[in-house]
């Protein structure tokens, strides 16, 4: 069956692409339980700038970065995806741990592989971002958990350094600074604080509309 055959004869050339028929492919039930559970020690992967990011270097790479080269298989899933199936639940766990992950100089997403996944999965990233601004009368896990909660998900707070772990999503533009106002607490008189966010291991993005999934160049 050729190309045109599949794609149908929906429509004309004047129409264009758009409107052709689409050929549809009906799959019989079948039970895939077995098949889903020998992905449970699978990691889902996607180069947030697939224009930049060689993913059949990235394959070799990555295991020896973690140190299991013997004891993972990657495979190219396309359109700058990835996937990495582990031996051993302790390396998956460990690997994650060491997030967030870049390679050629670009962020990557990596979760845990689920059945049913959207389009842009996996995008999220977890980010340790330290704060810098915040009034010492207002230095407090609450305060970290707030910040964390308004620009993706706090999952941990360390106040011993003035940061916080917050999973981000990688579709969206990143926040360096943001205004604060404190609505309670002793000494409060109703000022706004200027915060700055400092991403730690954040590699790439584009300055001007910050970015993570383009450069500057290819903005």
């Amino acid at each position: 069956m050729t190309q045109a055959q599949l794609v149908g004869k929906g429509g004309d050339g004047k129409n264009g692409e758009g409107n052709r028929k689409r050929f549809k492919i009906s799959i019989p039930h079948f039970d895939n339980s077995d098949l889903i559970k020998s992905y449970s020690k699978t990691l889902n992967g996607k180069c947030m700038n697939s224009a930049e990011q060689d993913v059949t270097a990235l394959l070799v790479m990555l295991p020896k970065i973690w140190k299991v080269e013997e004891k993972v298989v990657g495979a190219d899933m396309g359109m700058g995806r990835f996937q990495f199936h582990f031996d051993t639940e302790e390396d998956i766990v460990a690997v994650l741990e060491m997030q967030p992950c870049h390679f050629d100089y670009w962020m990557i997403a990596l979760a845990r592989w689920k059945p049913r996944i959207v389009r842009d999965f996996p995008s999220e990233i977890p980010f340790w971002i330290k704060t810098e601004g915040v009034p010492t009368e207002f230095w407090s896990t609450p305060t970290s958990q707030s910040i964390g909660d308004a620009i993706g998900e706090t999952i941990d707070v360390d106040l011993d350094y003035g940061k916080m772990r917050v999973i981000i999503d990688g579709r969206k533009e990143l926040c360096f600074k943001t205004t604060v106002d404190f609505k309670g607490g002793e000494y409060y008189e109703e000022e706004e604080a200027l915060v700055t966010l400092k991403f730690e291991k954040l590699f790439g993005y584009c300055s001007l509309y910050l970015s993570l999934c383009h450069d500057l160049e290819n903005c």
